[in-house]
């Protein structure tokens, strides 16, 4: 038989591609244990100030440094980066100060004692549609 070669070459490119699906099937229908502990609270972070429940109308009242603070702390960290906006926040139950830097990162900044607690891309959780008490430089 002149096909063979080409027939087994498709059988095998067909069951590597039916492993991949079958895979992929698997894992999005089971989440990993550390999938699923991601999903419940992301960014895990220990901050010295907890926000009571139920969250107080004004969280500037809990904050126990500033919002300028906040941004010397966040420039600190990322030299050269202009600050953007300041929010300050409840993130999972810690009260934070969200630092936006002209570099493209939203700084976690803890609103007790101006250690930066995380970073990430600005928007990755969509800043723009969160409600929070913003303050701009």
């Amino acid at each position: 038989m002149k096909n063979s070669g080409f027939w087994k070459l498709a059988s095998l490119a067909l069951a590597l591609l039916l492993a991949g699906v079958v895979g992929k099937v698997a894992w999005a229908v089971a989440p990993s244990g550390a999938q699923q502990q991601a999903k419940e609270q992301v960014p895990t972070y220990t901050c010295s100030i907890k926000v009571p429940e139920p969250e107080p109308a004004d969280l500037s009242t809990l904050a126990k440094i500033k919002a300028d603070q906040a941004m010397v702390a966040a420039q600190g960290a990322f030299p050269g980066a202009a600050v953007r906006k300041v929010e300050l926040d409840n993130e999972n139950g810690c009260l934070v100060y969200s630092v936006f830097l002209s570099n493209g990162l939203d700084v976690k900044v803890d609103a007790g004692n101006g250690s930066i607690l995380h970073h990430e891309p600005a928007g990755k959780e969509g800043h723009e549609g969160r409600e929070g008490r913003e303050e701009e430089d």
